[in-house]
């Protein structure tokens, strides 16, 4: 599994997830791919992630708890590594076909 893992994180900091430069298409796949599934936390990663809003604010905001608000930012950390993974073995595929 070790391996895996090296290989995953492979070219993952070119996607990382910027606070206030993650488009609402690429939050609202993310979200969808996620076991991420309270409102309140949704509502408080859109605000931290797309409008760039500071997480202690944007969990005030919508009364989410803030270490759920920190698993759940690391799931969708996960999610966006396995998408730019997948997104790049695909292209690499295409060119065989």
């Amino acid at each position: 599994m070790e391996n895996k893992n090296k290989s995953l994180n492979k070219g993952a900091k070119n996607r990382m997830l910027i606070p206030g430069f993650v488009s609402e298409v690429a939050f609202d796949l993310l979200i969808e791919l996620s076991s991420v599934h309270s409102i309140k936390i949704i509502n408080a990663l859109h605000d931290y992630l797309v409008l760039g809003d500071d997480r202690k604010i944007a969990c005030e905001r919508y009364g989410a708890n803030s270490s759920y608000f920190s698993i759940a930012l690391g799931r969708l950390f996960r999610t966006n590594q396995i998408v730019s993974q997948l997104a790049s073995y695909y292209g690499e595929q295409e060119r065989f076909f």
